[in-house]
């Protein structure tokens, strides 16, 4: 196992500012405090979202919000959208409607109620900042959509994933490169309790034996099954089809670490220089809440190195598959573990990013040679850790492993599948988080041929995807302070990408430790160049490592400390991606998906405390990263956006539908664009994806907008 360590989903800064602009001032809607008394209500319309009536505030910072709206006087609601039960609250007026002072930080809807249209929701974020106005157009109320299709190399949309998937799994090849050919994933047509004897019968009558089981989220029983040693996969797959009770046969694939160690050393500092991904995840103003001690995060990787106090003092639970125990032979899956949740002394050794974890340690993988350390793990076994670990009560499962070096040019041959995926999908449904690396070869450096899209089993609908970043220090080589980070070039991104975490970008014999993670490796290390010079103590054993495998325990660890708040099963895995998506940093690199890990504000944001964090709160509201807007600046690059409530561009939808409602009723012809602001930087410009409507629409009426087309953005750009 030859680790080579060179990670994706981007909230544009565009996005945010769309959403909190509507609730700031900054830069669209005026700001006015209201002269004449709130109006009194008139008739109650009916909704059915669940409202709140907010207490009059008034200290210093409240914001008054005047509601206007073409045809003058709508009945306007406001939702809070953290709360189910509530009394419902409506401000009306003949031509404007004044909210009472509010304090903040506070999330909230304003819903206006037209007559004779679908409620139209301004989303709020108050912070303190003065009063505003929020505008509605009935009489313009307009709605259009993206083509789906267009916006796949940008997009995270859990339903173009599958849709990648369902493609996939028509792919049914038993041998060659990837493959286990030893296993066989075998689907029966009943439930477990009607299924599990009969596949004792049906291994019997074949004369082989069976392994690990899987129930699915559908309730599909199915079970791993090896080869008989007289006959092939291919052959044995087609007997097993003719089994009345057999629905279907898949083929079971390899998985390796993704990780190459490096330059070993002996000398330990958990500082910004030495382990500086620590601090620019920034895990040690989040460890100012919470150390993750309720938390359990279960490794499936090459073992651990059991001698290892540091690490040995935080396992609840270890085993091997392809070995007797779970002591590591390589040093990837030690290093891992290390970086998640080895114990901080002050002394001696490395601090893990969630240094009071507990620790779940599966080694998958056959043990490495005095010859070679490039192992490969059957997904059966992968699958038997998962089941194992779901057991077992963890909370993330860790997967720094992938296909990518083992299946050189055959990507669909040799990536998705089956039993993986069914055994992760289960394992989300019940509530534990899965992270996995994006993968290494973006750049072709491990299989020859670069691979633009996600490696499995990161590309699953649901995972945690984590893409590498890594430092340029020129300005002050060897130094933190100074250096500006970007998404390593092997680092492969696509649909579904999550974010990106330190995974380093070393040259070649480069011994900066600002271009590696630097952690523990194993101090049983059985390939020569793997092996440390000083084994003991074992916590003196450690190397260099670089990839999104080290990327990936960062972002596990985090998922932890944000469980840890609460307990186990206190946030949902949807939930855990988000307040992680939400609040990643912006590093500029069109490859950085929602951006670079930052625990801080997630966990921050969690505990809704502004205080500590008083920078904006990201709101993502639309997982293709594209916004809509109304423009007239035809022949520019950097449009001049007409939207009231969204100066910086209107949300589109997970489904990539948007709805324009709110350009002044007095603006008359304008057109619509939708737009992927790939750098951030406001114009579009190469690199950047956009769409324009083929209509000219105009406010005073409803404007078919249709279905956009995005396309990538050359150089010369200007908007039609």
């Amino acid at each position: 196992m030859r680790m080579t360590v060179r990670p994706i989903h981007r909230l544009l800064p565009i996005l945010a500012a769309a959403i909190l602009a509507a609730c700031s001032g900054g830069g669209g809607g005026s700001k006015v405090t209201p002269s004449t008394p709130t109006p009194t209500p008139t008739a109650t319309p009916t909704t059915t979202p669940g409202c709140k009536s907010l207490a009059p505030q008034t200290l210093p910072g409240s914001s008054v919000y005047t509601l206007t709206s073409n045809p003058s006087g709508l009945a306007v609601q406001r939702i809070d959208p953290t709360v189910t039960t509530q009394t419902c609250s409506y401000l009306t007026g003949t031509t404007t409607t004044t909210d009472t002072p509010q304090n903040g930080p506070h999330p909230w809807n304003y819903v206006f109620v037209p007559a004779a249209a679908s409620p139209y929701v301004v989303s709020v974020a108050q912070q303190f900042n003065g009063n505003h106005t929020l505008f509605y157009n009935q009489a313009g109320d307009s709605t259009g959509a993206i083509l789906l299709s267009s916006l796949q190399s940008i997009r995270r949309s859990s339903t173009a994933a599958r849709s990648v998937n369902e493609v996939q799994r028509g792919i049914r090849r038993f041998s060659g490169p990837g493959i286990d050919a030893t296993t066989l994933l075998v689907r029966y047509r009943g439930a477990a309790a009607q299924m599990r004897t009969r596949s004792q019968q049906i291994a019997a009558s074949e004369g082989t034996i069976n392994g690990s089981e899987i129930t699915t989220v559908g309730g599909t029983y199915e079970r791993f099954v090896r080869v008989p040693a007289a006959t092939d996969a291919t052959s044995f797959a087609a007997k097993l089809r003719t089994q009345s009770d057999v629905a279907d046969v898949f083929p079971v694939h390899n998985r390796i670490p993704l990780g190459r160690p490096a330059t070993t050393v002996n000398d330990l500092h958990g500082n910004n220089h030495d382990q500086w991904y620590l601090f620019a995840d920034g895990f040690p103003n989040a460890w100012s809440y919470n150390l993750g001690a309720s938390a359990k995060i279960a490794i499936i990787d090459t073992g651990v190195d059991l001698t290892n106090t540091d690490l040995s003092a935080k396992i609840d639970f270890s085993k091997g598959y392809q070995t007797t125990t779970a002591q590591d032979t390589n040093g990837h899956g030690t290093n891992v573990s290390g970086i998640a949740g080895s114990l901080t002394n002050n002394t001696t050794g490395f601090a893990g990013a969630g240094y009071s974890v507990r620790l779940l340690a599966y080694n998958i993988f056959p043990d490495a040679t005095a010859s070679s350390h490039d192992q490969t793990a059957s997904v059966a076994d992968e699958v038997s850790a998962i089941n194992d670990a779901v057991a077992k009560g963890t909370d993330v499962i860790s997967l720094s492993l992938g296909a990518a070096q083992d299946y050189g040019t055959d990507f669909n041959a040799a990536g998705f599948d089956q039993g993986e995926h069914d055994a992760i999908e289960a394992a989300i449904t019940g509530g534990v988080v899965v992270v996995a690396a994006a993968g290494n070869d973006a750049d072709g450096g491990e299989s020859g041929t670069p691979h633009l899209v996600l490696d499995y089993p990161a590309a699953y609908d649901n995972v945690i995807s984590v893409g590498a970043t890594s430092l340029h220090d020129t300005a002050n080589p060897g130094q933190f302070t100074g250096a500006t980070e970007y998404v390593a070039p092997y680092s492969q991104y696509g649909p579904g990408l999550g974010v990106v975490a330190p995974g380093g970008d070393p040259g070649s014999n480069d011994v900066n430790p600002l271009h590696w993670i630097w952690n523990y490796s194993t101090s049983t290390a059985n390939f020569a160049t793997d092996k440390c010079t000083t084994p003991s103590p074992p916590t003196s054993c450690s190397a260099f490592f670089a990839g999104t495998s080290q990327a990936t325990p960062q972002v596990s660890a985090a998922a932890a400390l944000l469980i840890s708040v609460g307990g186990h099963h206190s946030l949902t895995p949807a939930r855990v991606a988000q307040l992680i998506d939400d609040t990643a940093d912006n590093i500029g690199d069109p490859h950085q998906g929602h951006g670079r890990l930052n625990v801080y504000k997630a966990i921050a944001l969690l505990f809704s405390d502004t205080g500590a964090y008083s920078g904006p709160v990201a709101q993502k509201t639309s997982p293709t990263q594209t916004v809509a807007f109304a423009y007239s600046n035809s022949g520019s690059n950097k449009p001049v956006i007409l939207d009231a409530n969204y100066p910086g561009g209107v949300p589109v939808d997970a489904s990539g539908n948007f709805r324009i409602g709110d350009v002044p009723a007095a603006t008359g012809n304008y057109r619509v664009g939708v737009w992927y602001d790939a750098n951030g930087d406001g114009t579009i410009n190469a690199g950047d994806q956009f769409g324009g409507a083929a209509v000219t629409c105009n406010s005073a009426s409803k404007c078919t907008i249709g279905t956009i087309t995005m396309t990538t953005v050359a150089a010369g750009f200007t908007l039609p």
